[in-house]
């Protein structure tokens, strides 16, 4: 069976511009569109459904050439891809610090040759920078597609030799095990690489196909039905999306929604074929690729240490991106797609040839010297040599956390179950034979874990047990999809029963609102006798030290020069969460260190060592080994040591 070439759908185009404006709401942290992100995987199934039908067109006429279509996608893609990557360049040059740039110059490699969905999988973790500052980071789904692009014209290839009814069973396998390894991925703790691996993705990429190879819908009133039914799933999912895993089964609605509008018939009267044709979703829909690479680094150039969701200045970014979009799209797509220089294989290969090695001495010579001396000529060196301190800062206290991780830290145990999967294999931890029994019990998260460092420093003879977990009250409670500190209940009933309970110092973040998760702990603590210390919260600040250097620099000023840090400046409201979780510990007989009356003084808190000193802390609530430093010399003379001195 001949697959015949389908007419030119206009009504994608208007579904690409659902799609990319989506995007750019989500982006600039409207509200309404909270699902808006969704938009790439609308994106994603077209492309499969238009990809399987070009390929398929070729390989039933026996003339499909897998060179020449990796040229022509290569020159769909690379055009515009080249002033974006210019744009971010100039960003980076100026706005970041000597750390974040070094990142920069593999990011630029990795977005220009098509690869940096697994470079941001691989970067991904706890005290990664936070990913709104990243200037290519989107490109990571134009690495999926590029990807895609290599995979399938091999795959259908084989496919194709068995019949029709065999290459779409053959796709329909492929996405289901697909979906099912990223719902695997998901379930396992390994969302990121579900989100940004081609082999989890692929099933979006393959369900569209499936759909190209089947014949359009006819059923009377068909058309309106199903186009109403697709739209309906995708604005649902873009409206009010609450959260949830994803992609996985997560991103089911909106390729579903997609896959019916892409099977409905033409029904020239439809009213929903006609809006999704309208002139300018069809001006969108065209330039939405262009658009859509330039939105982000926009975004972030105009909000270079992080994007706080705002619908203030990132609004201006969205026409400001259509019209870069456009400019993009009339200077440097069209005339590669359509000009006489740009139609032969050989001709593709040599301009692209040439692309991609100046991207890669672009991307070399990111590191040298001499591009580090030009930068010193550039606007905003003050700023960007205190962002190279925090990041500095950051490199230091990561590796103080691997010391502490590894076990390589003097007079302490350290037992995490972000490692650790069972209540057995964590009271196991706690128990060893080899901790001494003048040992303390710290439980708490990453904060618990700087406590842990800072009473290191502070008293070098002291013996510290952690029972540790990331981003977790130390109580058993569901935080998002995560457990907090399984059975923690448990655990202290037993080392109580075994006589194995030491002192307990609870010490956390103390997030307002989960902060009274802990009363359960401290009941428990309360029953079998034991004795308690809760060190109070820290300021965690609304945005990152690097937001505050770089507002300083645009207004003129250092964050040296700035004064401390008040309330104003918190995420949330520190002393009135502090004074809570004091009458919680006093209710049930535990001690109570109040860290933020400690650090902050008269409502400000500083975030440098003095006049002259290192900076205190590396992001919006860490602090750094400096931080931790001048935090262990508050900690004499407070109830902490009169609590470890009994």
């Amino acid at each position: 069976m001949s697959a015949a070439p389908i007419a030119y759908r206009h009504e994608l185009d208007g579904l690409r511009a659902i799609a990319v404006l989506a995007v750019l709401g989500y982006h600039a942290g409207y509200n309404d569109v909270a699902g808006g992100f969704i938009g790439v995987d609308v994106f994603l199934v077209l492309s499969g459904y238009l990809i399987t039908q070009q390929i398929m067109i070729g390989l039933d006429a026996g003339g499909f050439a897998p060179l020449r279509f990796w040229l022509r996608r290569a020159r769909r893609l690379l055009p515009a891809m080249v002033p974006v990557l210019a744009f971010a360049l100039v960003a980076a040059l100026i706005l970041k610090g000597d750390g974040a740039f070094a990142d920069f110059a593999g990011h630029f490699l990795s977005a220009g040759f098509f690869y940096s969905n697994y470079q941001f999988a691989s970067e991904a973790g706890y005290f990664a920078r936070a990913s709104d500052t990243n200037l290519l980071l989107h490109t990571w789904s134009l690495s999926l597609e590029w990807q895609f692009y290599l995979i399938m014209p091999p795959l259908l290839m084989i496919l194709h030799r068995f019949g029709r009814g065999a290459t779409i069973l053959g796709l329909i396998a492929i996405s289901a095990a697909s979906l099912a390894y990223s719902e695997v991925l998901i379930r396992a703790g390994n969302a990121n690489w579900a989100f940004y691996a081609t082999p989890p993705r692929f099933w979006e990429f393959a369900a569209g196909g499936v759909v190209a190879l089947l014949p359009r819908l006819a059923l009377p009133f068909s058309g309106p039905l199903l186009r109403g039914a697709g739209l309906a799933l995708i604005f649902w999912m873009i409206l009010a999306y609450a959260g949830g895993p994803f992609p996985g089964l997560g991103a089911g609605l909106p390729v579903l929604g997609t896959l019916i509008i892409l099977i409905a018939p033409e029904s020239p009267r439809d009213p929903l074929r006609l809006m999704l044709s309208w002139r300018w979703m069809q001006w969108v829909g065209q330039r939405s690729y262009a658009i859509y690479l330039i939105h982000w680094p926009l975004m972030v150039a105009i909000t270079p240490s992080e994007m706080n969701q705002s619908e203030g200045i990132l609004t201006v970014a969205i026409p400001v991106s259509i019209l870069l979009g456009h400019l993009i799209y009339r200077f440097a797509e069209t005339p590669v797609r359509t000009g006489a220089g740009f139609r032969e294989s050989r001709a593709i290969l040599r301009h692209g040839t040439l692309t991609l090695a100046v991207i890669a001495a672009i991307g070399l010579a990111l590191p040298t010297a001499a591009v580090l001396a030009l930068r010193e000529a550039l606007p905003l060196s003050t700023t960007r040599a205190t962002i190279t301190q925090i990041d500095r800062a950051r490199a230091d206290y990561l590796d103080l956390q691997d010391r502490i991780s590894a076990g390589d830290m003097p007079n302490a145990r350290y037992c995490s179950f972000d490692d650790i999967a069972s209540t057995d294999a964590m009271l196991a931890c706690l128990t060893d034979p080899a901790i001494p029994e003048d040992t303390v019990l710290l439980i708490g998260d990453s904060h618990g874990r700087d406590v842990l460092a800072a009473m290191l420093m502070a008293y070098p003879g002291q013996h510290v047990t952690m029972l540790h977990q990331s981003s977790c009250v130390p109580a058993t409670y569901i935080r998002g999809r995560s457990l907090c500190f399984d059975a923690l209940n448990r655990i202290i009933e037993t080392l109580a029963a075994r006589g194995a309970l030491p002192p307990v110092i609870l010490a956390a973040r103390w997030w307002q609102g989960e902060h009274e998760n802990v009363s359960a702990t401290l009941a428990t603590l309360d029953a079998v006798d034991a004795d308690t210390l809760v060190i109070g919260p820290g300021p965690t600040f609304a945005s990152p030290m690097e937001t505050h250097a770089t507002e300083a620099g645009f207004a003129g000023t250092t964050l040296r020069a700035l004064a401390p840090l008040g309330p104003e400046s918190f995420a949330f409201d520190i002393a009135a969460t502090s004074a809570d979780l004091a009458a919680r510990a006093a209710s049930r007989g535990a001690e109570f260190l109040d860290r933020y009356a400690m650090v902050c003084t008269g409502g400000g808190c500083p975030v440098f060592d003095g006049a002259t000193g290192p900076i205190l802390y590396f992001d919006e609530q860490h602090l750094s080994p400096a931080g931790l430093a001048w935090f262990a010399g508050m900690l004499e003379d407070t109830e902490l040591s009169a609590f470890l001195e009994r």
